[in-house]
């Protein structure tokens, strides 16, 4: 059997430290999320965090489907939520005063 080079030691040690950084970073996905109960908000908040949908389903130990359902209705209510933030307000209706409408409009009683 050949010896291993040593960028297949180097490839083979990055390797196990990834391993070892993604298993960490599962935990502290898990830390962050163990106080967030609805598992849609456990979603926003790992997809805000940058994970895709396969790995928040192998973290919530839910399907990538249910995930992916989930991510689809928070870009729905955040688009919703964006449509009414740009949506102009409505001017005002100004009412008349009590006084103002004894006199009428050009002022005569």
């Amino acid at each position: 059997m050949p010896k291993k080079t040593k960028i297949q030691a180097n490839a083979d040690q990055c390797s196990g430290i990834s391993a070892k950084l993604d298993t960490l970073i599962r935990l502290s996905a898990l830390n962050v999320i163990k106080d967030i109960k609805p598992q849609k908000e456990q979603i926003r908040t790992l997809s805000d965090a940058g994970f895709g949908p396969s790995e928040i389903a192998d973290i919530l130990k839910t399907s990538s489907n249910t995930v992916s359902v989930t991510l689809s209705a928070i870009r729905k209510e955040r688009t919703s939520a964006q449509v009414e933030e740009q949506k102009p307000a409505e001017a005002p209706v100004e009412t008349p005063t009590a006084e103002e409408a004894k006199t009428g409009e050009d002022g005569s009683a």
